[in-house]
This record gives structure tokens, C-alpha cells and sequence, in this order.
């Protein structure tokens, strides 16, 4: 009886800290996962010397789009300038048809091009090849040397030749960065720490019945 009661905190706990998923029109786009497909995690930033104070802030591209014309709210790369995010609650995947997997969204008032790039590990990258923003939707399954169901964990957009606009905020503007085609996480790291609360309340109960 103890054990089966261990399973259904277990349970319960799961239920509260796992998010709700809802499919919603989000920018235009239609994402079946909603608010959980977007990158929330920076692991790299490197912007180019065109980019001031204000404009070089990669948590500003996390999360679902939010850019506003009065109140900029984007990372921008600036001149051969480097952004690189995570997927962490989720991972982008590939659909099985010629439908887009991969959005993001470049603000602005110029639209911009720069190169995109898609990694599991965010050092074997794909190259998605150069693409433009505003919008900006990739089907990745048409990409050589991506691999049916992989989950790839990592985005990296990179500024390309030539300058398009100049300081403080140079070239692309990164507002978000969402898996239409969107997966559980490669690394299911809530689910890691369920097994190990579970595996330690047994434990504890076993020692109790001992006792």
C-alpha cells in the first residue's frame, strides 16, 4: 500500500509541474506545442562591434515573440556577429513532409539575411544554408545530413556578408526562435529527477518496513 501511495504522489507531482500544452497561432505561425516551442536557453552570444548597449541582450530572443517598434525588444547579431540557443524543455524535430519545422523571427525595420544551423550536441552543426528574415520558416527535412526524428537541441544563427544596418543595432534581430515541428526534450531532465524521487522515496519506505 505505501508503495502504491508513493506512486500516486509521484504521479501528482507530475501532473503540477509539467505545462499544459495547447496548440496556438502565435506571429502568424501555427505551433501544435504552443509557448513551450520556443528556445529558452542562451548558450552562446557573440555580437559584432556595430551592436551598443540595449541591443545586445540574448535573453531578449527566448521565449515567444514580443517585439514591439517602441520598446525593442531582440537580440541583434551585429556584423559577423554569433547567436546560439537551446531548446531545454523541448526539442526541434523533423516533420516528415515538406511543411516548415523551424521559425524565427527577425525584427525590424530592414530585413536581414544571416545563416542558420541546427546541432544536438552545439559542436557537430547542419548548416540550414543563408536565409532572410521577416518571415523566416525552414523545413529541415529537405536539408542534407538531417536525420529523420533526430532531436536537435540547438540553434545558431550567424550574421553574413554583407553590412546590412549599422550601430546600435546592427544587421539581424533576433526576437524568438520556435520548433513548429516540436519534440520532447533530447535531455528529459523533470522527468530525470521524478525517477530520482521515486527511486528514493522506495528506498526510504524499504528502510522504514525494515525498521
Amino acid at each position: 500500500m505505501r508503495t502504491r501511495a508513493i506512486y500516486l504522489t509521484i504521479a501528482a507531482l507530475l501532473f503540477t509541474i509539467v505545462p499544459s500544452v495547447h496548440g496556438e497561432l502565435i506571429g502568424g505561425i501555427e505551433f501544435p506545442d504552443g509557448n513551450l516551442s520556443f528556445a529558452d536557453a542562451v548558450h552562446f552570444y557573440d555580437p559584432g562591434p556595430d551592436v551598443a548597449a540595449n541591443y545586445n541582450a540574448p535573453l531578449a530572443a527566448l521565449g515567444r515573440p514580443d517585439y514591439s517598434g517602441n520598446n525593442f525588444t531582440a537580440a541583434s547579431l551585429g556584423e559577423d556577429g554569433v547567436l546560439v540557443l537551446r531548446f531545454v524543455d523541448n526539442s526541434l524535430t523533423t516533420s516528415g513532409d515538406n511543411a516548415p519545422d523551424l521559425h524565427i523571427f527577425e525584427v525590424g525595420g530592414v530585413t536581414e539575411w544571416f545563416n542558420a544551423a541546427i546541432s544536438t550536441d552545439a559542436s557537430n552543426w547542419i548548416d540550414l544554408g543563408d536565409v532572410k528574415g521577416q518571415p523566416t520558416s525552414i523545413d529541415i527535412d529537405a536539408v542534407s545530413g538531417v536525420t529523420a526524428g533526430t532531436k536537435y537541441s540547438y540553434v545558431k544563427l550567424t550574421d553574413i556578408f554583407p553590412s546590412q544596418t549599422d550601430s546600435p543595432y546592427g544587421e539581424a534581430d533576433i526576437d524568438a526562435v520556435g520548433a513548429i515541428s516540436s519534440a520532447p526534450p533530447a535531455v528529459p531532465v523533470p522527468g530525470a529527477v521524478l525517477l530520482g524521487m521515486l527511486g528514493l522515496s522506495v528506498a526510504g519506505a524499504q528502510l522504514r518496513k525494515r525498521a
